[in-house]
C-alpha cells in the first residue's frame, strides 16, 4: 500500500509540474527539487533540502546547483507567478481569499539581509525579523489552496504596509481575476486599503473596528451606534472544536445598507454584524456582495469570515512543521525565493494530494491518529499529513516515472467499522 501511495503522490507531484511551463528548464528543476525537498525534509534549510534529494554528487555541489537559481533577484517573482498561472483553476466563483499578515522573527540573526523591527505575533515583543503577507484561497468545502506568500522591509526598498498589500492584491488578480470574495481583518479598516478592496473587488468582506464610522441614510454614525438598528433576526450555529472537544455557539446576526464614496463614486456596500449570544461579543464586517437581501448577506458573511481561522493554522503549520523562522539565508532575494517554494509545497499538501489524505493516515501504516475518532479526521489534520508524506518520499529521487496506479477497491472513500 505505501507504494501505491508514494507513486499517487509522485503524479500528483509530476503533474503539477507539468502544468509550469513559464518558467526555464533550469529554473523549473530548481522549484520542482527544492518543493520536494521541503517535502521530504520539512524544513527549509538549504542544506537539509539538498540532502534530502540523495543525488550522486557532493552536497556542496547540490546547493551550488540550487543556488545559481534561486538566488537570482527575479526567481521569487518568476516562481510565484506560474504558481498562480498554474492554479488559478481551482479557484472557484464561491471561494473566499484571504490576505493576512504575519512575521518571521529572527531574535537573534546579525547579518541577514533587509532585516528590521518586528511584533512577534506569538509573544508580543518587538524584535529583529520580517512582515510576511500570505494569501489562500478556501472554497465551499474548507478546502485550503496556498496562492502566495512575500516577505517586506523598510530596508529593502518598501514604501508603506498599504502599498505592499495593494501590490500583492494585484499581482494574484492578474492570474486570478475578479474570481472569489477577499476577505480581510482590522488591520485592512484604513480608509487607503478599503477604498482599494472595495473599488478593485467585485466581493470584499473587511472586519471594522467598533469606532470605525458609515454613513447609513445619509448620516455618518460610528460602527458601534448602528447595534440596536441592525434587528438581529437571523440566528448561526456554529460548532468550535478546541482540545478535541466539541461545543456549539450560537450567533445572531443582523445586515443593514450603507454608502461608502470612493473618489466622488456612492458604493452600495452593507453593514453586517454578529453577536454572540452568550457573551455579546460583536464581530462588526463592511461587505461588498453580489447577493440582493440582507439575509442572504448577513449568512455568506458571517461564513466567509467565519473560515478566517483556517489562514491563521497555516502560519502556525509552517513554522512549526516546516522551521519557517529558522530559516538562514543571507540575501532577501534568497528568503522571497524560500516563501514562493515553500508555498508551492504547500499547495501540494493542502490542495493537490488532498484526495489521497484519508488513505494517507487510514492506510500508510504510520500510527498518527491518536484517538481514532472521526472527529480527528475532520480537524486540523496537516501535521499529520506532512509526516506521512516526508516519511512516504524520503526514499525516492527526483526522476521518477509517472505509473498509472489501480483504482483501490473502495475508490478513496472512507469506510467506518462500527460495532
Amino acid at each position: 500500500m505505501n507504494k501505491i501511495l508514494t507513486k499517487k503522490i509522485q503524479t500528483q507531484l509530476s503533474d503539477y509540474f507539468l502544468s509550469n511551463t513559464t518558467m526555464t528548464k533550469p529554473e523549473s528543476r530548481c522549484l520542482k527539487e527544492m518543493a520536494l525537498g521541503i517535502l521530504k525534509s520539512k524544513t527549509v534549510f538549504v542544506n537539509q533540502i539538498a540532502a534530502s534529494l540523495r543525488e550522486p554528487l557532493k552536497l556542496k555541489d547540490v546547493c551550488k546547483r540550487l543556488s545559481a537559481q534561486y538566488l537570482k533577484g527575479d526567481y521569487a517573482e518568476k516562481a510565484t507567478n506560474a504558481h498562480l498561472g498554474s492554479v488559478k483553476g481551482s479557484i472557484s466563483k464561491d471561494s473566499f481569499i484571504f490576505m493576512d499578515g504575519t512575521d518571521i522573527s529572527k531574535k537573534h540573526a546579525k547579518y541577514m539581509e533587509g532585516l528590521e523591527f518586528v511584533k512577534n505575533g506569538d509573544t508580543g515583543e518587538i524584535g529583529p525579523g520580517y512582515n510576511v503577507l500570505n494569501i489562500n484561497a478556501i472554497n465551499s468545502h474548507k478546502e485550503t489552496a496556498p496562492l502566495y506568500s512575500k516577505a517586506y522591509s523598510y530596508e529593502v526598498g518598501a514604501l508603506s504596509s498599504n502599498n505592499e498589500i495593494k501590490k500583492s492584491v494585484a499581482q494574484v488578480k492578474q492570474h486570478i481575476g475578479d474570481t472569489g470574495c477577499w476577505v480581510f481583518d482590522r488591520g485592512a479598516d484604513n480608509g487607503i486599503l478599503k477604498d482599494f478592496f472595495f473599488s478593485e473587488c467585485p466581493q470584499a468582506i473587511v472586519r471594522l473596528k467598533k469606532n470605525t464610522k458609515v454613513f447609513y441614510k445619509q448620516t455618518a454614525h460610528r460602527v458601534s451606534e448602528l447595534v440596536k438598528k441592525t434587528g438581529f433576526s437571523i440566528t448561526q450555529t456554529v460548532t468550535k472544536v478546541k482540545k478535541d472537544r466539541a461545543t456549539l455557539v450560537d450567533y445572531e446576526l443582523g445586515a443593514i445598507p450603507i454608502s461608502h464614496a470612493i473618489k466622488g463614486i456612492e458604493h452600495c456596500l452593507w453593514l453586517v454584524i454578529s453577536r454572540n449570544k452568550r457573551h455579546g461579543g460583536l464581530c462588526c464586517l463592511l461587505v461588498k456582495s453580489e447577493l440582493s437581501t440582507a439575509i442572504e448577506v448577513a449568512k455568506w458573511a458571517f461564513k466567509g469570515y467565519g473560515l478566517r481561522w483556517k489562514i491563521e493554522e497555516y502560519h502556525r503549520h509552517i513554522k512549526q512543521e516546516y522551521r519557517l523562522e529558522d530559516i538562514q539565508l543571507k540575501t532577501f532575494d534568497g528568503l522571497q525565493s524560500m516563501l514562493a517554494i515553500l508555498t508551492v509545497a504547500m499547495f501540494i499538501i493542502y490542495k493537490k494530494i488532498q484526495s489521497l489524505h484519508f488513505n494517507l493516515l487510514l492506510d500508510a501504516g504510520y500510527n498518527y491518529l491518536n484517538k481514532h475518532t472521526v472527529r480527528e479526521l475532520t480537524n486540523f489534520i496537516y501535521y499529520k499529513i506532512s509526516k506521512v508524506v516526508s516519511i512516504l518520499l524520503m526514499p525516492t529521487r527526483i526522476r521518477w516515472k509517472i505509473v498509472e496506479t489501480p483504482p483501490d477497491d473502495y475508490g478513496g472513500q472512507l469506510y467506518l467499522m462500527l460495532n
